[in-house]
């Protein structure tokens, strides 16, 4: 790519990565934290309030979002400062932003899901955890998936625009 596209698109991503970042880090922190009727006894799959209602829906809808916004800015962004010479046809790009967002999604799903059920079957019976320790948990894996939702769909929009 050449040299203007790179400068703006890495001023555009260091302000969405931190955005981003702060906003799941703080939203997926508190919600489990104020959610937990217990915090001294939280259990992966069971009670009225189970980890997995913070995690799974966060690990499925997080990458789908963050992915499909980033994607889509992007490539506004792109076109509005006329730094490519041959958009696409939004077709393609609806496809492919689709299409990015839904395979980050169901492949984070799965990771999480499979992580879940392994941390389970290893535990004893009746284990359960800290809500506050799992809050935290929580607000550091929305983080980390923030900043590499955001940074890993950038890297993919060179893909769609040849320089």
């Amino acid at each position: 790519m050449n040299q203007p596209i790179n400068n703006t698109l890495k001023r555009f991503t260091q302000r969405q990565v931190l955005f981003y970042f702060i906003t799941n880090v703080i939203i997926n922190a508190l919600v489990p934290y104020f959610g937990f009727d217990d915090l001294n006894t939280v259990y992966l799959f069971r009670g009225e309030h189970p980890v997995a209602r913070f995690f799974l829906p966060m690990s499925l809808l997080l990458p789908l979002c963050i992915t499909i916004d980033i994607l889509n800015k992007t490539t506004t962004l792109l076109e509005k400062e006329q730094l490519v010479t041959s958009p696409p046809p939004k077709k393609v790009k609806i496809r492919f932003m689709l299409k990015t967002a839904s395979l980050n999604a169901i492949i984070t799903l799965f990771l999480t899901l499979a992580a879940m059920l392994g941390i389970h079957a290893c535990l004893p019976e009746n284990y359960s955890f800290n809500g506050t320790m799992l809050s935290v948990l929580s607000g550091v894996l929305a983080g980390g998936m923030a900043i590499f939702f955001t940074l890993q769909p950038i890297h993919k929009v060179k893909k769609l625009y040849p320089h």
